[in-house]
């Protein structure tokens, strides 16, 4: 910073001084929500995340009814359409064919990013985005998807579309998985489509 020509500031920050960041401040403890942790024993992952292979398979096969999956990725609009760049060199912009869009960030409550908006309102964005409500009685060659493929950059906020999809009741978790290699993955692989607009 220095050897760039920065300024440096020296001396004790006063303990009022509003660029302090604490913790206490934010009444974390209260706002940590509390999981309940489950241990698999049959270690067999395929039924909550898939690989490449089988995002790749889902996006050739779009027509096909058998296979039909949903694709949602939680990135931002810009990142999604191609016009922001990627964080990450190297990785192409754009989104997979057929993928629907919802920001992850558009689930959370604004004046507390530490929890979602309420589920109606969640629900609301996901059906906006294109994710069809489903029945029980939906079987139909022209029912929607029951599938949902969540995608992000890196395989971590597609586990909040995930919730987010489930916690509304659009989905049953055994109708969702997350693609783990994500936009990481896709994006940097010349051999994958991509839809920039």
């Amino acid at each position: 910073w220095k050897d760039c020509g920065g300024e440096l500031e020296e001396g004790q920050l006063a303990e009022d001084d509003e660029r302090l960041f604490r913790m206490g401040d934010l009444d974390w403890e209260e706002k940590t929500p509390t999981y309940q942790v489950v241990v698999r024993n049959d270690n067999n992952q395929d039924d909550v995340v898939v690989d490449m292979d089988q995002v790749l398979n889902i996006v050739n096969q779009k027509n096909d009814a058998a296979d039909a999956a949903v694709i949602v990725d939680a990135r931002s609009a810009g990142r999604f359409v191609g016009t922001a760049p990627e964080p990450r060199p190297g990785l192409r912009g754009g989104h997979m064919p057929g993928a629907l869009n919802v920001p992850f960030t558009d689930l959370l409550d604004a004046n507390d990013k530490t929890k979602f908006k309420p589920m109606n309102e969640v629900r609301d964005i996901f059906i906006k985005a294109g994710i069809s409500p489903i029945s029980d009685d939906d079987g139909g060659d022209d029912a929607p998807s029951r599938k949902v493929v969540c995608s992000c950059g890196s395989g971590v906020t597609a586990a909040a579309l995930a919730i987010g999809l489930e916690e509304c009741g659009l989905r049953n978790k055994e109708d969702i998985t997350i693609f783990d290699g994500s936009w990481i993955e896709w994006g940097s692989s010349d051999s994958t489509p991509i839809i920039s607009d």
